[in-house]
């Protein structure tokens, strides 16, 4: 099947252009930046469009890298147009905020991590997608934009269900900001998927931080069971203060998949899923803790 006929195309060389695009069009249009997710919804008439709007071209949505000196207010900015290929790969993304790159590994294959954007899998939505639950962990925030000015959502706020995202028709997400982690601080994530570079049966994300050896500031989530990422709090709960060991870990993979609901479906059983959850929960929960006492060091 081929994408039903589009009568107009528009390539704007910025951030101004595109807005005045979006705002002028609005429902009729559809952004277009790695084709990843667009161009197959297309093809198979699932999204039918008579106006795409082709954003490789905007310079602003292709920044990348830390910004302010002061440890405090330090972020990381990644513009919507950072490709997954850079966020696998990227010596700042793999020593500092390496949940990301872990999860960015995972994407398709080499093709699709070449194309394909931050930004069109964050406003894509797809609950079983790898980058939702990294900047969900990290408490990232989206900057959307419009004509009408620009605001901002935290991670938590920004994905609405499935495939929903508060980016309204006229709207463009333009940067992510992740606020830079404190000293002692390890993030991990993985899944488990039919074959490697498919979307995730479960994938499980963890951020912790040591002092002392006790667990503080735990943030858990996981993605491939319900219609967005689910934060895990019983088990962020059960792991604050205490002093970590592997029995700890155990027990506390024990709680996240008690605490998780999931159903079955054509990947997996529920049962099978609980099985998943407490494997990858204990080896994202160790790596993440190995990576804080690394960061101690």
């Amino acid at each position: 099947m081929y994408p039903a006929p589009i009568s107009e195309y528009f390539a704007p060389t910025s951030l101004d252009e595109c807005l005045d695009l979006l705002k002028e069009y609005g429902s009729q249009a559809k952004i277009i930046a790695g084709g990843q997710s667009m161009l197959p919804l297309l093809k198979i008439r699932m999204v039918e469009t008579p106006v795409v709007i082709d954003i490789n071209r905007v310079l602003e949505l292709q920044e990348f890298g830390e910004k302010y000196r002061d440890p405090e207010k330090r972020i990381l900015r990644i513009g919507a147009l950072t490709r997954h290929k850079t966020l696998a790969s990227h010596p700042l993304v793999v020593s500092k905020y390496p949940i990301i790159s872990d999860a960015a590994k995972y994407i398709g294959d080499v093709q699709i991590r070449n194309r394909g954007t931050i930004g069109g899998s964050l406003v894509h939505a797809d609950p079983a997608a790898d980058l939702p639950v990294p900047i969900l962990v990290l408490d990232g925030i989206l900057r959307v934009s419009s004509k009408a000015g620009e605001e901002t959502y935290s991670a938590e706020d920004f994905f609405l269900g499935l495939m929903m995202t508060v980016v309204e028709e006229d709207q463009l997400l333009t940067h992510i900001d992740i606020p830079a982690p404190k000293k002692g601080t390890g993030t991990a994530y993985s899944k488990h998927s039919v074959v490697f570079g498919d979307f995730a049966v479960i994938s499980v994300g963890a951020k912790v931080t040591l002092k002392e050896d006790k667990c503080l500031s735990p943030r858990i989530y996981v993605g491939g069971v319900n219609p967005r990422p689910q934060r895990a709090v019983n088990t962020e709960v059960f792991l604050e203060g205490k002093i970590i060991t592997p029995e700890v870990l155990k027990q506390a993979a024990d709680v996240l998949a008690e605490e998780i609901e999931v159903e079955s479906d054509m990947r997996a059983t529920a049962e099978y899923r609980k099985i998943l959850l407490k494997e990858y929960g204990f080896n994202v929960l160790t790596k993440a803790i190995q990576r804080a006492k690394e960061d101690l060091i």
